[in-house]
């Protein structure tokens, strides 16, 4: 078959290149004729003389004025003389401008003669445009003008004569060239009308043969066609069905006598499809294409006799029969697999169903857990700024593990089903890891003596400690891995080592203990779901299984990898390596001087859980801040639009008016357009604090809420230092040590002298960057202290530029003055 289409096919390009030949010879015909017909009008003879008459006309114009010139009389002969120059001066500007005697312009003697002709009619013009009296008195100057031009006109007139007859001449050889090139043209012609017909003749011959062929291949189709497991069926361009096989009998229950010959139309097609289907397949017929035809496998509904309707898949194409068009449809009865994926839809709609259930149960637990776990840990707050005795310390003690315990299994919890929702992560920013390792590490040193170990840190990190990465996911890892290792650990050591390999952007963490060991048979088991290696009855830890889960996504999310050594009785290492690339130095300010509280801040509470409610009033007074508290949303905006507050703090699920209603209403009146609103929550899902902020509010603070977090905040929003705290430094400090406490305010300035101290030493070297945010973090809790002089000091160093002295000398003097007033408070 592909030879006999080839065979078939080049006869057609032969004839089409033959035809193209034929066409193009008659178009070389059709040019050539026109030419000569141009050529034929060049040398007509009605054109020559004309051009001949128009150069003896000139002589003729010209004796005209010399004669009219002598025979002035008077004055009254004047007009005559002026109209037969005026004809004169007409020849010439014809000769100089018109198509016709272009030829002879560009001869350059005929040139010349006409230039000197034209110079001296311009000269005679000036005579003829001038007055009567002044003609009449110049007319021996114009007749003397005439004479000498009579022989330029003559001589010009001689050689138009010989320009124009060797133009002639040319012409008659140019169109017996064309004559000859058109016979030449005439002659291919004929000879390839010949050979086109000889062609024809074969092709006829051959199209004979091809057609019994195709009469065989058509044979075949039919019983192709027939034995088809699929439905097939051809309908013509009038919408009636002419061939339909076996196939189609079982699928739309039509015997093949009862559907040739009728409309498929009303045959197959749904009632509510009919007209759709009727205008696509009209406009197919019309315009030889439509939305159904040569689109590959569609999918639609069609109707079998009994008039169920079910889903098909169906394929058509266009094709020719004789000189009518047909269309030719493949069809197959796809209910069993619409069936099938019904079922999976089912069973993926239910499973969604159970995932949101599982993700809407976590929230509500969420927050109906952490609600009383607010109150609870806020009690304890309350009662450890109380006298109490060694007893009661330690019954508040043992609340306060077992409410943070309990926290934090929440907390695991949902971390790790928003990890398994694939929650956004968290962006990369740059920050001191160094200083972060540091941070957490000395939060856990009570842990680590409480249970007798030694716990270490050393950080190599290279010319820089600041990196790109995301902090808070570090951060989490680094607790769950410390935690596990003092928990798991009886006695000896738990040491962090923190080191970047070689130059590379690679950073390597390693946690490792002397605990008892992990079994090589658990060890790829620990990072699962809610797995303990010691799940009995007897175990001395206490736990969920998901700390290590959690940090194994964390760790995947930041590309990654995390592994564990370990052998049984020596302890283990758990191996943290993620990208970090080096960032520059930022100005951030410290944790420990960000977390200094506001003085007498004027606060507003939202809150309608009375419990919470009275402990955190109680927290805050004890803070010494100015507290109002308001029981719901509706007292808040009340309370709002009655007084100014420096910062409101308000819950979010409360009754009646909720704190997404409440603020929309502050905003909306326009009521406290300067207060931050800070929300006040027990949810912890992203999508809850995404709405939350949406709604306006500044930032969000989960409940349980710990002391730190808010002195942080309220330091931050509260808009600084209030009027009423604002005074010596010795007033400063005082309500600093009231604020925190002896002890706690005690430890501070410690170490902000030793901080101090080793800031002064590093002014010895050159400013830098590190130098800079030192400065920066020091005058911050400067200024919070009163240390006025101090503040501005360090503020000049950090904004100095390079090579200038912002006043390094003073800095000692200044320094001993300042730190006089620290000792009389330690």
């Amino acid at each position: 078959m592909g030879e006999d289409r080839l065979e078939f096919k080049f006869p057609r390009i032969l004839v089409g290149f033959t035809i193209a030949i034929i066409l193009l010879l008659l178009l070389e015909a059709v040019w050539l004729g026109a030419r000569v017909l141009d050529r034929l009008e060049d040398l007509s003879i009605a054109q020559t003389d004309n051009r001949q008459w128009n150069l003896t006309q000139i002589e003729v114009e010209h004796l005209k004025v010399e004669n009219a010139a002598l025979a002035v009389q008077s004055l009254e002969d004047l007009p005559s003389l002026r109209r037969v120059f005026d004809v004169f001066y007409s020849r010439i500007i014809t000769v100089r401008e018109s198509r016709v005697f272009a030829p002879l312009r560009e001869n350059e003697t005929a040139l010349r003669h006409l230039h000197d002709i034209q110079s001296q009619i311009d000269e005679m013009a000036t005579y003829i445009d001038s007055t009567d009296a002044e003609l009449f008195a110049q007319l021996p100057l114009l007749n003397s003008l005439l004479q000498d031009n009579r022989e330029s006109i003559r001589r010009f007139a001689l050689t138009g004569l010989e320009v124009y007859s060797t133009l002639n001449e040319s012409n008659r050889v140019g169109l017996h060239a064309l004559l000859s090139q058109l016979a030449a043209v005439v002659f291919v012609l004929i000879t390839a009308l010949i050979a086109t017909v000889c062609l024809l003749a074969g092709l006829y011959r051959r199209g004979q043969a091809m057609a019994i062929e195709k009469i065989e291949v058509a044979s075949k189709l039919q019983a192709m066609v027939s034995s088809s497991l699929d439905a097939v069926l051809v309908v013509g361009h009038d919408g009636r069905i002419q061939d339909y096989n076996g196939a189609a009998e079982t699928v739309f229950g039509y015997s093949r006598e009862e559907a040739i010959n009728a409309e498929f139309l009303q045959l197959m097609v749904p009632k509510y499809l009919q007209r759709v289907y009727a205008a696509g397949f009209d406009h197919c017929v019309k315009h030889g294409t439509s939305s159904l035809t040569d689109r590959g496998r569609i999918e639609l509904e069609a109707c079998r006799k009994n008039g169920e309707m079910f889903p098909v898949e169906l394929s058509i194409s266009a094709a020719k029969s004789g000189v009518d068009a047909v269309f030719v449809s493949y069809l197959r009865d796809i209910s069993d697999r619409y069936a099938v994926e019904e079922e999976l839809r089912r069973a993926r709609d239910n499973a969604l169903a159970g995932e949101r259930a599982k993700a809407a149960l976590l929230t509500v637990m969420s927050h109906e857990m952490r609600t009383p776990l607010t109150g609870i840990l806020g009690a304890v707050d309350v009662l450890e700024d109380t006298p109490l005795t060694d007893g009661q310390k330690r019954y508040i003690d043992a609340m306060r593990v077992s409410g943070e315990l309990l926290l934090h299994h929440v907390n695991d919890i949902l971390e790790l089903s928003r990890l398994e929702a694939g929650a956004s992560v968290e962006s990369v920013s740059a920050f001191d890891m160094e200083g972060l390792v540091t941070a957490l590490v000395g939060s856990q040193q009570a842990s680590a003596q409480r249970a007798g170990l030694d716990l270490s840190v050393h950080c190599y990190l290279g010319e820089t400690s600041h990196v790109l990465g995301q902090s808070r996911a570090l951060q989490q890892i680094l607790l769950n891995l410390v935690g596990n290792a003092i928990k798991f650990t009886e006695e000896g050591a738990v040491m962090v080592d923190v080191c970047r390999i070689d130059d590379t952007d690679q950073v390597e963490i390693q946690v490792a203990d002397t605990g008892k060991g992990i079994p090589a048979d658990h060890l790829e088991q620990i990072f699962d779901d809610f797995v303990r290696v010691d799940a009995s009855y007897g175990r001395v830890s206490e736990g969920t299984g998901l700390g290590l889960a959690i940090t194994k996504r964390l760790v995947q999310g930041m590309g990654g990898r995390v592994s564990c050594e370990s052998e049984l009785g020596e302890g283990s290492t758990f191996i943290v390596s993620v990208n970090l690339p080096p960032a520059e130095a930022t100005k951030e300010t410290n944790a420990r001087s960000a977390a200094i509280p506001t003085q007498h801040a004027r606060l507003l509470i939202v809150e309608d859980n009375d419990i919470n409610r009275e402990l955190l009033l109680e927290r805050l007074q004890k803070m010494g801040h100015n507290v109002t508290a308001a029981s719901g949303g509706a007292e808040a905006v009340e309370a709002v639009r009655q007084s100014t507050f420096d910062l409101v703090l308000m819950d979010i699920s409360m009754p009646e008016v909720d704190g997404i209603e409440a603020i929309t209403r502050i905003r909306d009146q326009n009521l406290a357009p300067d207060t931050d609103i800070v929300a006040l929550t027990a949810y912890v899902g992203a999508d809850d604090h995404e709405h939350i902020l949406e709604a306006g509010f500044v930032e969000v603070l989960t409940k349980p809420i710990d002391k730190p977090a808010l002195e942080d905040v309220i330091f931050r929003r509260a808009g600084g230092l209030s009027q009423e705290s604002e005074g010596t430094a010795g007033s400063d400090i005082a309500q600093y040590f009231t604020a925190l406490g002896p002890e706690r305010a005690r430890v501070f300035l410690v170490e902000f002298q030793e901080d101090v101290v080793r800031f002064s030493r590093t002014l010895q070297s050159a400013l830098s960057n590190e130098v800079r945010a030192e400065a920066h973090r020091l005058a911050g809790s400067a200024a919070v202290l009163g240390l006025g002089e101090l503040r501005e000091l360090l503020l000049s160093i950090e904004m100095a530029d390079a090579g200038v002295d912002p006043g390094y000398a003073h800095f000692a003097s200044i320094w001993e003055k300042a730190n006089a007033h620290l000792k009389e408070y330690l």
